[in-house]
């Protein structure tokens, strides 16, 4: 008895859903009030009726509110209402290849929905599905691998070039090591050598001073000699 009532309320929404697709203006509004104990399909069916009476600007707004409400609890419920909205035609938000998305991924799923939403989903996929939408989603899909494909081999390539770059870098750092520790030998060397002409300069110096010291010397030697062969030849004389 429960899946017949089930199946009346599906064939109650394609018939809704339908009539509203060839609508191209909306009801006037009155939005539909929802009962704790309504079932997951008649809950949707009442979201659909209350999307119905809204003129575009609280359509607008409400296609605002529920993708901010999926985006937050990704729940099934606010996912099957986004699809909902987004196969809504003449709306600025329309997108059937977005909600053909959001489908296949919930229907995809690793775990199977509850039985009610998932006769919500294969009737949206039903409704939604043809073959143009069809070769629009695999061609989005086969563009999406491509690009995945092309930004892999260029992760690939940009990972070769920056071990590339690490092993010259690699390279170069020896490369500067070595250089500063010749360069640091020879600055050693010729603060060694710089030392030692110092060393010898000032030795240089040094002998020098003792030349002219004993030149100086020497001279007062001569002077002393000299004064005394003097002396020596007066007094030879004066004998």
């Amino acid at each position: 008895m429960k899946s017949l009532s089930t199946s009346g309320v599906i064939a109650t929404c394609l018939c809704a859903i339908m009539y509203c697709v060839s609508c191209a203006v909306p009801a006037p509004y009155t939005r539909a009030i929802e009962h704790p104990e309504a079932t997951e399909i008649e809950r949707f069916f009442q979201y659909f009726m209350s999307l119905r009476s809204l003129p575009r600007e609280a359509l607008s707004r409400e296609y605002a509110r529920q993708e901010a409400a999926f985006a937050q609890s990704h729940s099934a419920e606010d996912r099957l209402r986004l699809v909902l909205l987004l196969s809504l035609p003449h709306t600025d938000f329309e997108n059937r290849l977005y909600a053909l998305e959001l489908l296949q991924v919930y229907l995809d799923g690793p775990e199977p929905p509850p039985t009610d939403l998932m006769d919500v989903a294969v009737f949206l996929m039903t409704f939604m599905e043809n073959k143009t939408y069809r070769r629009a989603y695999e061609a989005r899909i086969y563009n999406l691998k491509k690009d995945l494909a092309e930004k892999e081999h260029q992760l690939v390539e940009q990972q070769q070039t920056i071990k590339k770059l690490q092993e010259d870098l690699g390279a170069q750092r020896i490369l500067h090591n070595n250089i500063s520790k010749k360069l640091q030998e020879m600055l050693n060397e010729k603060e060694r050598q710089f030392a030692v002409s110092r060393y010898l300069d000032k030795r240089l110096q040094d002998e020098i001073r003792n030349v002219k010291r004993l030149q100086e010397q020497i001279e007062r030697i001569k002077d002393i000699e000299k004064s005394l062969i003097e002396r020596e030849q007066k007094d030879n004389k004066g004998t």
